[in-house]
């Protein structure tokens, strides 16, 4: 029995998550996990959290074996799962137990976030909850406190199953007031007022060798670009091109040079482009300003890089494992912030996999009023990665309360506004023009002030109490 419910409570967490984004399955999946936690037996509970994780990961990540087999995906499938074992420690058959499992959570999301290799957050369950009606606390405390939320959510719903009501309806009425106070101190959304255009171009095939045609993507966005540019009426301030949309070095290819320069002058506007820069036998990732008259104005090479996508960890058990991984050539990180200026905007490019990365957003927050998703998903082909990222940046639009670009090479390419909401967004792999008129807003959200602190008391504040109160419980009265 432990095995069938782990399997729903796995399934169930999947659901919550695209394609299928069945929100509210997210804190059904966690109370049930809770109640298979309650097995006194730690082997009881590591298989349950065994199952529980591959129910889950398995089908979430199954984008990762489009092109490179199932070996990396199984690898990936099986490091997710085991670091979700530290959920096993505690059987929740205690009371205190109970009430520390929000932040045993948080605790095992923050712990996936960062080890090994920097960490890989895909599958926080915050990320799955842009469109639940709570998902704007993110603005206060970011992922981790909108993560907490859906765990504290579960623990009701686990006590109105166990007939504790009494419990369940503080857990409810708690989180009510909170969401309530969270709308009523929500600041105006900013007035619409920077006009933008984003130009998915589409590659000429899906795959791992989607840009293997030298220029050819380019070429796609160019002509994209200017046909759009020429025969309609909405002037944008900048247009914004996806990761690797340049897809030859345009400091060192002159015609690819000369006619994104004469791109840029004959339509008076400036772009943002993605590009793979050679720096000598390695590549940088870039998103460059390309401004008329001036060339390149500003370049932000990417800072977190994916590990075994733009470098390989432990190469020689990676080429072992997987034959592509002797094709990858190790990508070098940049070291510097940089945001874009284009008159009054200042334009943070995030890319791609920087996603995941809860410091480098709020650094970029900082910096910026306006946020440039840059990616491309040619390499993961039909699946639902694309819309998994979406829903990742509709939470990080929330909780930076900034107006975001998803722009794709040839995936899903979105406005989304600052709470979360997708307000254009274009087919699956096809090319397609988004203009629209966005809002640029300078303030800083709490949880872009506070998240690291926030999400430290979440990790520690609970065990301490729960310690506490335990400790005076058990003092003898005078």
């Amino acid at each position: 029995m432990v095995i069938v419910l782990s399997l729903v409570s796995g399934l169930l967490a999947y659901a919550s998550f695209a394609p299928l984004g069945y929100w509210w399955c997210a804190p059904f999946s966690l109370a049930l996990l809770i109640h298979l936690l309650n097995e006194r037996s730690m082997r009881r509970r590591a298989l349950a959290v065994m199952v529980f994780g591959a129910s889950f990961f398995a089908p979430l990540l199954s984008w990762s074996n489009t092109y490179v087999g199932n070996v990396p995906w199984l690898i990936l499938t099986v490091l997710q799962i085991t670091m979700l074992l530290p959920l096993s420690l505690l059987p929740m058959s205690k009371l205190g137990n109970l009430y520390l499992f929000p932040s045993i959570w948080v605790t095992v999301e923050f712990l996936r976030g960062h080890f090994p290799f920097n960490g890989f957050g895909w599958g926080r369950i915050a990320f799955s909850q842009a469109s639940a009606p709570y998902a704007l606390v993110a603005g206060i405390g970011g992922t981790p406190l909108l993560s907490f939320l859906v765990a504290i959510i579960a623990l009701g719903i686990y006590f109105i199953f166990k007939l504790r009501l009494k419990i369940a309806a503080i857990v409810f009425i708690s989180v009510f007031i909170f969401t309530t106070i969270t709308f009523a101190t929500l600041p105006a959304m900013p007035r619409r007022d920077f006009p933008i255009l984003a130009v998915q171009g589409g590659v000429p095939s899906l795959g791992l060798d989607f840009n293997s045609r030298a220029t050819v993507v380019f070429e796609n966005h160019l002509r994209a670009s200017a046909d759009y540019l020429k025969t309609e009426a909405f002037k944008p301030q900048v247009v914004l091109w996806p990761e690797n949309s340049i897809d030859v070095d345009p400091f060192k290819n002159r015609k690819v040079r000369d006619q994104l320069n004469s791109l840029v002058d004959n339509f008076h506007t400036p772009f943002i482009v993605g590009a793979v820069l050679q720096h000598g036998s390695n590549f940088q990732n870039a998103s460059i300003l390309w401004e008329p008259r001036i060339g390149a104005a500003s370049i932000y090479i990417k800072r977190h890089l994916t590990p075994f996508g733009e470098y390989i960890p432990l190469r020689a058990i990676a080429e072992f494992v997987s034959p592509f991984a002797a094709n990858v050539v190790d990508f070098l990180p940049g070291e510097r912030v940089i945001v874009h200026q284009v008159g009054r905007a200042k334009i943070a490019p995030i890319i791609c996999f920087e996603l995941l990365d809860d410091a480098s957003g709020r650094v970029m927050a900082r910096a910026s009023n306006l946020f440039v998703v840059q990616t491309n998903s040619a390499t993961f082909g039909i699946s639902a990665e694309s819309d998994q990222q979406l829903g990742i940046t509709r939470i990080r639009a929330i909780e930076h309360r900034r107006y975001s670009i998803s722009i794709s090479t040839s995936g899903v390419s979105a406005i989304i506004d600052p709470r979360g909401r997708v307000t254009h967004k274009t087919g699956a792999n096809q090319r397609a023009i988004i203009d629209s008129v966005v809002g640029l807003n300078n303030s800083l959200s709490p949880a872009d002030r506070y998240g690291s602190q926030i999400e430290f008391i979440l990790i520690l504040f609970p065990p301490i109490l729960v310690t506490f109160r335990g400790k005076r419980r058990r003092e003898p009265s005078q």
